[in-house]
């Protein structure tokens, strides 16, 4: 049986992936399977679920983190950036 914080971490996460347009499903077994987007994006929500945010707050703050994240991703990679 679930504890409550379980089943309420288990909410949080389902409302930041739904607002991600993420299956939750698919989620999950990309994560288990060690898909490099989804154990990051599990490791922020844990770490923002472990400091008390808001689902709102957190989907605010992911949007923000996986933005710059893919952008000094590409920066670092791409050769358009280095121009």
């Amino acid at each position: 049986m679930q504890t409550q914080g379980q089943q309420q971490k288990n909410v949080f996460i389902n409302e930041v992936l739904a607002a991600l347009h993420l299956s939750t499903n698919q989620f999950m077994y990309n994560l288990v399977h060690y898909h490099h987007y989804e154990v990051i994006l599990y490791a922020w929500m844990t770490k923002l679920y472990k400091k008390g945010k808001s689902s709102d707050e957190a989907i605010q703050l992911i949007y923000k983190a996986r933005n710059l994240f893919m952008l000094n991703y590409y920066k670092t990679t791409c050769k358009a950036f280095q121009k």
